[in-house]
């Protein structure tokens, strides 16, 4: 198989690194080795989508550690822990929890608010669920295509920013919106806001050690250490001589509409990728994971001929 350079110590960096190592590839991750995982901890807990002791939307972990080797729930058991279940967020100065579940969700509201809030909540988040089903398709689960994006600029709100959903919002709940922005929620687009129908959809969740004591998020990225000592990754300070193929992991702030973003190939640099929050694949922890993914197919097909992408019937 080829050898192929990682150079950045991010989530995205470590993740395609494991996935190549399994496809039998020579890898090298650039990246300082004894500040690794705290490097690599630095953002995973700064989005809508995950804080410091809970995350939603596991499946892009989950995926990670099946197609590296161990299933996740395999690999947390070697290190005494289990994924659970996580309480609702909190919410406010009060500090009330808000549940992830749709039916939970509107009681809890109806009681806070009465129920035409609730139900304003329920159907901005069912109307969300619809953008997240065409959102992850463009460069997410899927190699962006500029004709579907065309097609579904309706159905993904792009006349809509994160302000606008908020709008008449209760304040607790209108600065919840808001903290999905990737900038000025005035200016952010509503995508952004998805993240609140996929906690919705797929829960929050929290690693528990032996003694059911919830354990930081960033606990993930040490067990993902672990899986790049299995897979015999070489972490290394500077990049080797030769590379069959290089991948830039490296942090880079997002700029730009999401949709002009980069994809997994560089334009005009054979068999250079790259991935990261700053990507197609969206900010935070699932943007990483997800981007890694999609450079790692990339990749691999570019170097070997054979498309190793799940087919839908997979995802």
């Amino acid at each position: 198989m080829a050898r192929i350079t990682v150079i950045g110590g991010t989530l995205a960096g470590m993740a395609t690194a494991a996935r190549l190592a399994k496809q039998r590839h020579e890898v090298t991750l650039v990246a300082p080795a004894e500040t690794l995982v705290e490097d690599a901890s630095a953002k995973i807990s700064d989005h809508p989508v995950a804080d410091a002791t809970s995350f939603a939307f596991p499946a892009p972990w989950r995926d990670l550690f099946r197609k590296s080797g161990r299933t996740l729930d395999a690999e947390l058991a070697r290190h005494s822990l289990t994924l659970a279940p996580a309480p609702g967020r909190t919410v406010g100065v009060d500090r009330w929890h808000l549940p992830p579940e749709r039916g939970a969700q509107f009681t809890v509201l109806s009681e806070r608010f009465g129920e035409p809030v609730a139900e304003r909540w329920r159907d901005l988040l069912d109307g969300l669920d619809t953008v997240w089903q065409h959102r992850r398709r463009l460069g997410m689960e899927f190699t962006f295509s500029p004709k579907a994006h065309r097609a579904a600029r309706g159905e993904l709100w792009s006349d809509r920013t994160v302000a606008d959903l908020a709008e008449g919002l209760p304040g607790e709940l209108a600065d919840l919106v808001h903290s999905t922005a990737t900038g000025d929620p005035g200016r952010s687009p509503a995508v952004d806001a998805v993240w609140l129908a996929v906690e919705r959809t797929f829960g929050r969740w929290r690693l528990l050690d032996a003694n059911g004591r919830t354990m930081p998020t960033t606990t993930m990225i040490e067990v993902l250490a672990g899986r790049l000592r299995q897979r015999r990754v070489d972490v290394i300070p500077e990049p080797p001589a030769h590379a069959d193929a290089v991948i830039d992991a490296h942090i880079h702030t997002p700029r730009g509409a999401w949709f002009r973003r980069p994809g997994p190939r560089r334009r005009l640099r054979r068999n250079h990728y790259v991935c990261g929050e700053h990507t197609k694949a969206g900010s935070g922890p699932v943007g990483q994971l997800l981007s890694a993914a999609l450079a790692t197919y990339a990749a691999h097909l570019d170097l070997t001929g054979t498309d190793i992408h799940p087919s839908v019937k997979d995802t």
